[in-house]
């Protein structure tokens, strides 16, 4: 269930959360003051044009003045406003108790406003002896204008009403919409969390079995491997805590779990990693290579006794930024699309872009197999995942 703040409506009853209105007392005052005023402005206007139209015709005057009609709807603007509060307050669900509820407040307002009008002839009179005789007792008895009058009245009182549900409406359409972003976001949070907790020990179980083969038959390059592990975990942790890094940060703990590969296979693994001052100040997601060079390293030196090397490249084009991780491979390795690497990286990709980053895998020249990323090229800071929305517009 979504919680609604209760000041969005600080004076209404316990209602269904679907009930729950996005006006204050306020502003439903405010806006039922200016439509009224339109509406009698409106009618002003209106039947003095037709007085003036019908007088010079038939020298009879046939509509009432229009001191007599701003008298009347001045009277009707409280009962307008109680009408129109009691309607909002009160939401249109469950409808089968609502509804009716709604419609006498429209009948019963728009049944009064000949007696308003009648009421406003006897006022004007008394105060100020505007007739010699009301046209209220002229008229008296006259139901065909009390049915008329009635039906015309609660086409303004509809539409007013109408006017004050689109407000609350668009109010609770644009509260949700930011509800559901919000609800995104910490999804993605929570979704990357979790994709790099596992990553973390992944990485970490791969280089402990490096050092675990060096241990035995060469303790001081177990050692050496050790102390790189603990810039490797110290890096692990940094990166692991934020969603972004720099590009030539990535890079760099790139080349240091390469580094530590290397001291495992140092008579088969040859590394490169593209990285120095050229490499462009951009955003990349953290840890979004690892998966790929861990790869790169398990099946490159799969399946045959020679020699394999990994290069690791970038490049930068109006197009967005590229990722390249290519790794030889044997007569009968292959990296595959599949395993916890390259899906992990595929999730991440799918929270942080939507359809706007690609991961391919796939072999190159027939002793070759590349991993290319395709991301958009982020050159500011994000302290959340950006969703694809978000990244449309960089």
């Amino acid at each position: 269930m979504v919680a609604i703040p209760t000041t969005l409506w600080p004076y209404a009853a316990p209602v269904v959360e679907d009930e729950q209105q996005f006006l204050s007392r306020r502003e439903v005052l405010l806006l039922a003051c200016i439509f009224w005023g339109y509406v009698t402005l409106t009618e002003l206007v209106y039947y003095k044009a037709m007085s003036i139209e019908l007088s010079e015709m038939t020298g009879i005057m046939v509509f009432l003045p229009w001191y007599v009609r701003l008298m009347q709807h001045t009277l009707m603007l409280p009962l307008l406003l109680l009408c129109y509060s009691t309607a909002v307050r009160s939401g249109w669900k469950p409808a089968g108790r609502r509804v009716p509820l709604q419609l006498a407040l429209a009948l019963g307002f728009s049944l009064l406003m000949f007696w308003m009008l009648r009421a406003s002839e006897v006022i004007l009179h008394v105060a100020i002896g505007t007739y010699t005789e009301p046209f209220f007792i002229q008229t008296r008895g006259d139901w065909a204008v009390w049915a008329a009058t009635t039906v015309i009245a609660l086409l303004p009182y509809g539409f007013g009403l109408a006017l004050l549900n689109g407000v609350a409406a668009y109010r609770r359409y644009h509260e949700l919409r930011l509800l559901n972003s919000e609800l995104r976001r910490d999804w993605a949070g929570a979704r990357l969390a979790a994709l790099r907790t596992q990553l973390s020990p992944h990485t970490l179980f791969n280089v402990l079995n490096t050092i675990q083969a060096r241990i035995s038959g060469e303790p001081e390059v177990a050692q050496a491997l050790i102390a790189s592990l603990g810039d490797l975990l110290r890096g692990l942790l940094q990166a692991g805590g934020r969603d972004f890094t720099q590009l030539r940060d990535e890079l760099q703990f790139v080349e240091l779990y390469l580094s530590l590969q290397s001291g495992r296979f140092a008579d088969r693994l040859t590394v490169r990693v593209h990285n120095g001052a050229e490499v462009p100040a951009v955003w990349v997601p953290s840890l979004i290579l690892q998966p790929l060079v861990e790869n790169a390293v398990v099946h490159g030196l799969a399946n045959h006794s020679g020699p394999a090397w990994i290069d690791v490249t970038w490049d930068l084009s109006p197009q967005g930024l590229q990722l390249k991780v290519v790794n030889s491979v044997g007569a009968s390795g292959a990296c595959g699309m599949g395993g916890f690497g390259l899906q992990n990286v595929r999730e991440r990709l799918a929270v942080h872009f939507g359809g706007r980053a690609v991961l391919t895998s796939a072999p190159g020249d027939g002793s070759t197999w590349a991993a290319t990323l395709q991301l958009p090229a982020l050159r500011e800071w994000f302290s959340k995942a950006p969703t694809a929305a978000t990244t449309s517009r960089l």
